[in-house]
């Protein structure tokens, strides 16, 4: 949620997290993983995924299987950023995960699916993309401090974007039809994670997962958020359906199946920089390879690793 100037005063951090990922020493490419596309949120940019990006890197991950999108400008409405930003970029990004994959001597299948982990006002366009758009492209949904169901705090702006997520938990199909149909209302409730792995409460007409549609809902929030207002606005119903393991020594609590709460004090934004907080992420992208059948075992030491026995600085 940040505006574009608070980049600046993160420069030297983001310089500093990404030097020292590359000076670690790095897991040789595994390209059986999946490949992970990142959304950012209000305000922001690609450039705010490099931390996280530099640790996926040094586990293992392909660089060729990590992208972050841009959505210009950054304050687009939801639902064409998914549909004109999100959507192409997946497909590209799929293409190009499979040539790498292919240029790097794997003869393994080629994957249809990728992972989506998005922040802020991303987890709305990057939820739509999933579970309207094309749930069958998504294998995991991350949402780190995630406008789920809007937020209080952008009512003050203008655009487009913050009038879409004011107020927080909107009921009126006219003036707040994202909210709506993401949500549903009291009363007339909608599954908040079609085709999703989790268990949704009694009385939500629940939309299963199938042969060629199965998605990994996962929430993580900060409390006190002073972008995301209620906090409660990150979680969702239905989340949840596989077991993860928080690495040990990270400061996260599963509180409802599938929603995390990270204990530590930090900001908003910052968050995305925390090191638990990615040592948290790349557990959850763990979690579904193990849920898959069992990971290689190049991608169980990398979980191990990061688990507390890394050499990478995190």
């Amino acid at each position: 949620m940040a505006r574009r100037f608070r980049l600046l005063r993160a420069i030297p951090l983001l310089l500093g997290l990404t030097s020292g990922c590359s000076a670690a020493r790095s897991e040789a490419p595994d390209y059986a993983r999946t490949p992970v596309l990142f959304v950012h949120g209000h305000g922001l940019s690609s450039a705010d995924w490099q931390p996280l990006i530099g640790y996926l890197v040094s586990i293992g991950y392909p660089r060729e299987y990590l992208h972050a999108v841009d959505i210009v400008p950054n304050t687009m409405a939801n639902v064409p950023a998914a549909t004109s930003v999100i959507a192409p970029a997946a497909a590209a990004h799929l293409a190009k995960a499979n040539a790498a994959a292919q240029r790097g001597g794997y003869r393994g299948e080629r994957s249809q699916r990728l992972d989506v982990v998005s922040h802020s006002m991303g987890a709305l366009s990057g939820r739509w993309y999933a579970a309207k758009l094309h749930p069958e492209r998504v294998r995991t949904w991350i949402a780190i401090a995630g406008a789920n169901h809007g937020t209080n705090t952008v009512c003050r702006f203008t655009d487009e974007a913050s009038r879409e997520m004011c107020p927080a938990f909107a009921t009126d199909s006219q003036t707040h039809a994202l909210q709506v149909a993401l949500n549903g209302t009291d009363g007339r409730w909608v599954d908040e994670t079609p085709y999703g792995l989790g268990i949704d409460r009694p009385g939500v007409p629940r939309i299963p997962p199938d042969g060629t549609r199965s998605i990994l809902y996962l929430t993580v929030r900060i409390e006190p958020d002073r972008w995301i207002q209620p906090e409660r606005s990150a979680l969702l119903d239905g989340a949840g359906g596989v077991p993860i393991s928080v690495p040990g020594g990270v400061p996260a609590q599963e509180t409802s199946p599938g929603n995390f709460l990270f204990q530590t004090p930090v900001g908003h934004d910052p968050l995305l920089r925390h090191r638990d907080l990615i040592r948290l992420i790349a557990a959850m992208l763990a979690a579904r390879d193990r849920a898959a059948g069992g990971p290689p075992a190049s991608r169980s030491s990398a979980a191990e690793r990061h688990s507390g026995k890394s050499r990478s600085p995190f």
